[in-house]
């Protein structure tokens, strides 16, 4: 019983979720000081921001699910936990805590590298899940651009990291001019861009499958709006724009990356290719599509560690 109930807990998190953000930015400090072989940064201080950034992830999927009790009846009914296996009240005391301890590592942070960054980039991700689990998600694309976005700025608030310690000459306080230009780094970038497209492509694609239960709590989502079939042209539009913003970039990743990172990112690209085929079949076939996405994601993100 005890076991159970514990995992119910876990599940509330999306754990999946979460050991990608977690490998997200860890894949950023390897990438970052290979990059660099003499940086010497406090990496206990990034295990920190990596745990305040997931722990935030972790309240928003439970704050998300706590105004969506009615519509994951109908969309999920076998997955539902809040209200089922774990109870409302018991959800938003998590959700609470989860972000009071967020909030308490990115005060540390702030104050210890004497920056707001930290503190405020923890309470604008805290606000921006809440709004848009109450609010934005059931306005037209706005949510889905608003999760694109965040799921973008992982890759980023992990580098931002090395920002902040006067010891490095490229990311000082004292030269942040050099922040946008270099060499190195821009691999992140780009990595963040390619993965804002892929997962504004992914919460369209999940709006598709929740469309019963998006209807019952009054969400303007593009399939409900526009129909199965302008939506599938919608999410191909987007995987096409990111596939051509590959080809676009393709030299100067192929003078950044070494051999093998070039080839899992192409990799990468090309399970898009299967996707787009996918779309261009029945409804049946989404469901692998969002699957896919995901798996694309992370084929990606695995090129940080290579």
């Amino acid at each position: 019983m005890a076991g159970n109930l514990i995992i119910s807990y876990l599940s509330l998190t999306r754990p999946l979720n979460l050991i990608i953000i977690i490998a997200t930015m860890l894949g950023v400090w390897f990438y970052s000081i290979s990059e660099n072989p003499t940086l010497s940064l406090p990496f206990l201080d990034f295990i920190l921001l990596i745990l305040a950034t997931s722990l935030i992830a972790a309240s928003g999927n439970i704050i998300n699910d706590y105004y969506d009790i009615h519509a994951d009846a109908i969309n999920k009914p076998t997955k539902q936990i809040l209200s089922k296996s774990v109870s409302k009240k018991m959800g938003f005391k998590i959700y609470l805590s989860f972000n009071s301890f967020a909030m308490l590592i990115g005060f540390y942070l702030s104050l210890k590298y004497q920056t707001f960054w930290f503190i405020t980039l923890n309470t604008f991700c805290i606000f921006a899940l809440w709004f848009y689990s109450y609010y934005l998600k059931k306005s037209l694309l706005l949510g889905n651009m608003l999760i694109a976005l965040l799921t973008g700025l992982i890759p980023l608030a992990a580098l931002s990291y090395f920002a902040f310690d006067p010891k490095f000459g490229i990311y000082a306080l004292q030269d942040t001019s050099n922040w946008f230009t270099s060499d190195g780094f821009n691999f992140v970038f780009y990595l963040a861009s390619f993965a804002i497209l892929q997962n504004l492509a992914r919460e369209i694609c999940k709006d598709i499958n929740d469309v019963d239960g998006d209807q019952l709590i009054g969400v303007v989502s593009i399939p409900i709006s526009y129909g199965l079939g302008k939506t599938k042209s919608v999410i191909s539009f987007i995987l096409i724009l990111e596939i051509v913003c590959f080809i676009f970039v393709f030299k100067q990743l192929y003078l950044e990356l070494n051999f093998l990172q070039l080839t899992i990112l192409s990799v990468a690209i090309g399970v898009n290719l299967i996707i787009l085929f996918f779309l261009s079949k029945k409804r049946d076939m989404i469901k692998s599509c969002e699957g896919l996405l995901k798996l694309s994601m992370f084929i990606g993100l695995s090129a940080l560690y290579l």
